[in-house]
């Protein structure tokens, strides 16, 4: 495993560990001075090359991003990113079986 960067130490050490408060992508933002698309760039950046247990809260008014500590803060995560793999497979089948002639 590569060794962090600045930037991904400077991220990862604002994410708090456990769900109970889970630190909102604005408030990453406003902390680190760098764009949406940075942030969430980076945090990819640390769960795919670094295999930090990273999860989000899409909950309001608790959301936001933490460290998963346990299985059931895994489950939380990954419920919602099982949901969207079935949505985009659903809409990619259909996009991909639809007859363009007849349209």
């Amino acid at each position: 495993m590569k060794q962090l960067d600045k930037e991904e130490q400077q991220l990862l050490d604002l994410l708090p560990k456990g769900i109970e408060r889970p630190r909102p992508l604005k408030e990453l933002v406003k902390l680190t001075g760098w764009s949406n698309r940075r942030v969430r760039g980076i945090i990819n950046r640390l769960i795919v090359i670094h295999h930090q247990p990273i999860g989000a809260r899409y909950e309001h008014p608790n959301n936001g991003y933490f460290i998963i500590t346990n299985d059931k803060e895994r489950n939380i995560a990954l419920a919602p990113l099982t949901s969207q793999i079935m949505e985009m497979t659903k809409r990619a089948q259909i996009i991909s079986n639809t007859d363009l002639e007849s349209k």
